[in-house]
C-alpha cells in the first residue's frame, strides 16, 4: 500500500460519484475514546482537519447499485462510521445511529480531465465532508472510467486509524465483487464494534496502580528530558510558537531482498526488523550532527484480540523509545531492549501518565517528533493491496516538527514525511533521507563487513 497525501496524490481523471447520508436529530448516547477526545479539543481550539483515506481500483466502470450496497453493508458492520460528535457549550457529545435510520442518495458530481482537476475536486470535498463534527463525518466516493475505476472513502481520523485504512480496502473490495457478481454479501470474518470496545474499556490500555513502574519509566523519560516531548534533532528554520504549511516528502527507500538481509540481522541480535530500521534512522541522524541516541514517540496499536484485527476504529497508543545510533549487533539488541520497554510503557494509559507527572509538560512545538511503522505484509489485505493499486491517504494541514511513516510492504521499505514546508526543514529532511539509505544498506551487510566500511575514511 503507498502511503501519501492529499497534496500528492495522483487521481486519474473519470466521472465523479459521491455518496451523501443523513440521520435522524436524534440517536443512543455513546462513549468517546481517549484518541477521540483529544482530536475533538483540538478541533474545538481550531486545529485543523486531519483526515485518512483508504483509495484502491477495480475493473471496468464503477457500478452504482453494487457500489451503494457495498456502503451500506460496510458501515452496518462497523460502529465508529455510525458515531456522530456535536460541539456543545459543556463539551462534545456523542451519540450513535443505527444504520437503518440513515438515508442515503448517489450524486454524479461531473467529469474530469486532468489529474490535478480530479485532486483538487476531491481533496476540497473530502476537506468539507471528513470534519469530527457533524454527521456524516466521513465521504463515499468513486472515480469511474470504462477500464479501471478507484473507490474512495475518507474518514476524518475519528473514526479511524493507520490499520482501518487496510481495513477497509480489504472490506470493501470484497464487498463490491460479491455485488456486482450480483451475489448475496460474502461472509467477513466477525468483528468488534469500536464503540463497543471503547465502552467495555478493551479498546486501549488499562489503569496502573499509583506506584507501578511503569509509571515511574515514563517520569524517567519524561523527566530527563526536562518534561519536554521529543523533537526533530536537525534544524527546520521555524522559532519556537511559528508554524509552517506541511510539506511532505514520499520515498522508496528499500527493496525486498534488502529488507530480508536487515530482518535476518536484526533476528540475529534478538531484535525486529522495526528496531533496526529505528537503529539505521538513528545513525542517519547521529551521521548528521542530531546526537548519538534517537529519542521520538511512537503509535503502536492496541488491538489485543482477534476480533479487533478487523475492525475500523482508533485503535493506538503512544510510546517512548530511546534508541542509540549504533549499527553493531550489540546496538540492534539495545534497540530490540528500546522498543520492547517502549510497548511495554504503552501498556499504560496517557491519561494517567500525565495526571502522574510531578511537573507540567513543556510544549515548544505544536507537533511532536513521531516515527510510525506499519507492515502491510501482516494486515488484512496482505499483498493483494498491490494488484488494487491500494493507498493511504492523508490530509495536508500545518507543521512545526517532523513525522515520519515507515511502511513495509511486500516490496520493501517506504517512507512517508511530513515536515515544515520551509527551505532549512526541506533541506535537512532531503539530507536524512540520502543518509537513511546508505544506513540501510550497511545495515544488511554482515557485521566484519560493516565495521571495514564504517572505519573507512
Amino acid at each position: 500500500m503507498l502511503v501519501t497525501t492529499a497534496d500528492l496524490w495522483e487521481p486519474r481523471p473519470g466521472t465523479l460519484l459521491r455518496w451523501d447520508l443523513s440521520a435522524p436529530p436524534h440517536g443512543a448516547p455513546a462513549e468517546l475514546s481517549l484518541n477521540q477526545r483529544n482530536h475533538l479539543a483540538g478541533a474545538m481550539a481550531g486545529a485543523p482537519t486531519v483526515w485518512l483515506a483508504a483509495a484502491f481500483e477495480v475493473d471496468g466502470p464503477i457500478e452504482p447499485v453494487a457500489l451503494s450496497r457495498t456502503w451500506r453493508a460496510f458501515l452496518a458492520r462497523h460502529g465508529s462510521l455510525q458515531l456522530e460528535v456535536v460541539a456543545g457549550s459543556d463539551g462534545p457529545r456523542a451519540r450513535r445511529h443505527h444504520p437503518g435510520t440513515l438515508t442515503w442518495s448517489v450524486t454524479t458530481v461531473g467529469h474530469t480531465r486532468t489529474v490535478e482537476e480530479t485532486r483538487a475536486v476531491l481533496h476540497a470535498a473530502l476537506d468539507e465532508r471528513c470534519g469530527p463534527f457533524g454527521y456524516p463525518a466521513f465521504l463515499p466516493a468513486a472515480i469511474s472510467r470504462p477500464d479501471r475505476s478507484t473507490i474512495v472513502l475518507g474518514m476524518d481520523h475519528l473514526h479511524c486509524d493507520a490499520h482501518s485504512v487496510a481495513v477497509a480496502v480489504e472490506e470493501l473490495a470484497a464487498l463490491y465483487t460479491a455485488f456486482t457478481e450480483g451475489g448475496d454479501e460474502p461472509s467477513l470474518p466477525p468483528v468488534t464494534s469500536f464503540l463497543e470496545a471503547v465502552s467495555q474499556g478493551s479498546d486501549g490500555p488499562a489503569r496502573v496502580a499509583h506506584d507501578d513502574p511503569l509509571l515511574r519509566g515514563w517520569g524517567e523519560f519524561l523527566g530527563g528530558r526536562g518534561h519536554q516531548l521529543p523533537t526533530f534533532p536537525l534544524p527546520l528554520g521555524l522559532e519556537p510558537g511559528e508554524r509552517a504549511a506541511q510539506a511532505t516528502a514520499v520515498v522508496p527507500l528499500a527493496g525486498a531482498d534488502l529488507m530480508d538481509r536487515i530482518g535476518a540481522r536484526a533476528r540475529n541480535s534478538g531484535a525486529s526488523t522495526y528496531a533496526a530500521v529505528l537503529a539505521a534512522l538513528a545513525t542517519a541522524l547521529a551521521d548528521l550532527g542530531g546526537g548519538d541516541r534517537l529519542e521520538t514517540m511512537a503509535p503502536v496499536s492496541t488491538r489485543s484480540v482477534e476480533r479487533l484485527r478487523r475492525s475500523i476504529g482508533w485503535y493506538t497508543t503512544t510510546v517512548p523509545l530511546t534508541v542509540p545510533a549504533s549499527l553493531t549487533d550489540v546496538g540492534l539488541a539495545e534497540a530490540g531492549d528500546a522498543v520492547r520497554q517502549g510497548v511495554r510503557l504503552g501498556s499504560v494509559p496517557l491519561d494517567q501518565v500525565l495526571g502522574s507527572l510531578t511537573e507540567p509538560l513543556v510544549q515548544t512545538r505544536s507537533d511532536v517528533f513521531v516515527v510510525s511503522w506499519v507492515d502491510y505484509r501482516h494486515l488484512p489485505g496482505g499483498s493483494a493491496h498491490v494488484n488494487r493499486d491500494a493507498q493511504h491517504i492523508s490530509a495536508a494541514t500545518q507543521a512545526d516538527d517532523v513525522q515520519i511513516w515507515f511502511s513495509r510492504t511486500h516490496t520493501g521499505l517506504a517512507v512517508r514525511v511530513r515536515h515544515p514546508d520551509t527551505t532549512v526543514a526541506s533541506a535537512s529532511v532531503d539530507a536524512l533521507l540520502g543518509r537513511l539509505r546508505h544506513t540501510l544498506t550497511e545495515l544488511s551487510r554482515q557485521p566484519d563487513e560493516l565495521a571495514v566500511l564504517r572505519a573507512e575514511p
